[in-house]
Formats: C-alpha cells, structure tokens, sequence
C-alpha cells in the first residue's frame, strides 16, 4: 500500500508539472521525451477524472490556473490516489519515470498557501539532479520531520 506521504508528494508534483504554463506553450521548454512523458501523465489523469465524473476540475485548473482551482484539482487528484491504489501506483511510476528523464527534476511541496498547519514527514527525494522540497510554502504551523535528499 502506498503511504499518505508518498501520496500527498506524487499529487504535488504532478499538479506542479502538469499546471506549469510553459506546457501550455507546447512545452518549449522540456525536451520532446520529457514532453511526451508530461502527456502521458495528463491523459492518465484525464482519463480516471472522466471516468469519475470530475473531469471538469482538471479542465478548471488548466483553463484558469488560479490557486484555488489548482488546489481543488490537488485535493480531487489526493482523493483518487487514496481510494484506488493500482491508481496511485501507476501515477507515482509515471512521476518516477518523468524524474529520471534528462537528468530529472523533482519538486515537493512547493508553492503552497495554507490556511492552516503542515505537516510532513519521512519524505525521501532521490536519485535526481534537481530537487526542491518545501519552497515558498507559507501556513501557520509549518512541522517537518525525517526529510532527506539524496543524488
């Protein structure tokens, strides 16, 4: 089973890539390989949003990226990780394998606006060239625990 961390980091991730503007510009900015990869993951995505009638909180989010539909895109993507493990499993094996291309990128956590406290613990980012966790996070309690970066 996949743990509530490895969840709430998957989701933050792929809504940090797949929310990203420059994909909207056709990906100028990532490679062809990376780009396909980004695809895959949002078909996947739109795939398991359809078939559970919440399609229109991923068009939301894409059409108007502001924080809260991407918030409520976040928590929707959270949700149907939590309910359908073979699900989160191949959403966080498409995260992973995004990663690994051209040198990967990783973020956790980044970006984030709450209202009320955070809490994070035992999160590992490893095996990538560029990793992020915890940037430009504000909330009124911040409680991290057990945090490691590797290469």
């Amino acid at each position: 089973m996949i743990d509530v961390a490895s969840i709430t980091a998957t989701a933050s991730v792929v809504s940090a890539v797949i929310l990203n503007k420059a994909i909207e510009k056709g990906g100028e900015n990532f490679g062809d390989t990376v780009s396909n990869k980004i695809g895959q993951i949002i078909n996947f995505i739109r795939d398991k949003f359809k078939k559970e009638g919440v399609e229109v909180k991923l068009l939301k989010a894409q059409e108007h990226p502001s924080r809260e539909n991407k918030d409520r895109f976040r928590r929707e993507l959270t949700e149907l990780m939590e309910y359908d493990e073979n699900f989160a499993q191949k959403l966080v094996e498409l995260k992973e394998q995004l990663e690994n291309l051209e040198g990967g990128h990783q973020i956790i956590a980044s970006g984030l606006e709450l209202e009320g406290n955070l809490k994070a613990k035992d999160i590992k980012q490893k095996g990538s060239q560029h990793q992020e966790m915890f940037t430009n996070v504000k909330a009124k309690d911040i409680d991290l625990d057990n945090l490691s970066q590797e290469n």
